[in-house]
């Protein structure tokens, strides 16, 4: 089943090894961090946990800790893929949000609490430094960040003309030792003043203009767009189906214990991802686990070990039904999930990512995730399913709210 993130606090509980790891950052990401005292907050840099607990374990066999009556012929509730107006126009609106462009103001100078872009080139003693350098950066002036003296030298500024400042690195500048409370000359060229977000109208020129749609008006785009729209949300409804039904399966399962060491090994790797994401915002991982999660360190262990128990659950519970049916996962099949990775991660070679992220960490979770989405198919292909109209789901959700 493909995974869907949609906020950070849940990827911190959910992810193991593979959602920490990082690519290095790059040179602009360096440049600006030469600049800002906030590097956390503003370059493109992210971390590995150190290993992977899970892929080191050995394999066990789940019948000896599983015990499940039925897991075929369960009923299910699946809603149909009919894309309301509201939704349909919703989908246009964020469309159109996706092209906005912002008005680019050029004819007056810099404001505090005006978002700029702009270049710069910095330079001590008349010797750049590495960093240094950077184009199309943004900043909003007032929110504070910059070393000292370079935001200031950017407010009250005319833009299309070239300036120069100065600014003082910090007497502890740990992202660069060398440049320790050393003043520094930066050549700024302000490209322009933020203005209002323009968001385009739905016209036949903006239809056409769309590269993956090959239309000649609005009508023509509204009705294959709302074609698209519905097979993506009937593959939705398939997907909260295939949730709800393995749910269910896994509450029906009695467990005798777990194998061993495996609870802690995903707790471990938690852990470290979160350690992880801490360190890449300047945290350390009590300060971090307060701030995202509002709770102590005692209480998010708890919601961890909660949380890896439900892992193993539910692998114990895959396992079993693999074992009892002789589910296995082909070459092909793992390598479709290596290939999501890799489209998810921006890689575009296989040998660049198995690297990055280590062959234990990839095989067992390429693996496992396509021995999941096997086994849960299984299961939903031989469940009974209740057809559900979006009309009635709707009508049952304004019943509940109501």
């Amino acid at each position: 089943m493909k995974r869907k993130w949609l906020g950070i606090a849940l990827a911190m509980i959910l992810l193991l090894s593979m959602t920490a790891c990082s690519t290095s950052g790059d040179e602009t990401g360096a440049a600006t961090d030469a600049a800002q005292t906030d590097a956390a907050g503003e370059t493109q840099e992210s971390t590995r946990a150190e290993g992977n607990q899970v892929a080191q374990l050995p394999d066990y066999v789940a019948s000896d800790y599983v015990t499940l009556d039925s897991y075929t012929g369960i009923e299910v509730e699946v809603q149909d893929g009919t894309v309301t107006d509201e939704e349909f126009d919703t989908a246009v609106n964020m469309l159109l949000e996706e092209y906005a462009t912002t008005e680019q103001i050029t004819d007056r100078v810099t404001e505090e609490g005006d978002t700029i872009n702009f270049d710069y080139s910095g330079s001590v003693d008349g010797v750049a430094f590495d960093g240094g350098t950077a184009t199309g950066q943004t900043a909003t002036l007032g929110n504070g960040g910059w070393i000292d003296g370079f935001e200031e030298g950017l407010i009250g500024k005319p833009c299309g003309e070239e300036f120069t400042i100065e600014a003082q690195f910090p007497e502890d500048y740990a992202n660069n030792e060398e440049l320790s409370g050393k003043t520094a000359e930066f050549v700024i060229y302000i490209n322009y003043i933020e203005g209002e977000e323009i968001v385009p109208e739905l016209t036949d020129d903006f239809v056409k203009g769309l590269e993956d749609y090959t239309c000649g008006t609005v009508e023509e785009f509204e009705t294959v767009y709302r074609e698209e729209l519905t097979q993506q949300k009937t593959a939705y409804m398939e997907n909260q189906a295939k949730n709800t039904l393995w749910n269910t399966i896994v509450s029906s399962a009695s467990f005798s214990g777990y194998p061993e060491g495996y609870v802690d090994a995903y707790s471990e790797d938690i852990l470290a991802n979160v350690s992880a994401q801490a360190t890449v915002y300047g945290y350390d991982l009590e300060n971090f686990v307060e701030i995202l999660f509002g709770t102590t360190m005692e209480d998010f262990n708890v919601m961890v070990t909660e949380q890896a128990e439900n892992q193993v659950k539910s692998e114990m519970v895959r396992n079993y039904i693999a074992e009892r049916e002789g589910i296995t996962v082909s070459e092909e099949e793992y390598l479709a999930v290596v290939q999501q990775y890799m489209d998810a991660y921006g890689y575009t070679d296989m040998t660049t990512f198995v690297n990055a992220y280590g062959v234990d960490v990839v095989e067992q979770q390429c693996n496992s995730d396509a021995l999941f989405n096997k086994v849960v198919q299984f299961c939903y292909d031989n469940a009974v399913k209740i057809p559900v109209t979006t009309e009635a789901a709707t009508e049952a959700e304004t019943e509940a709210e109501g």
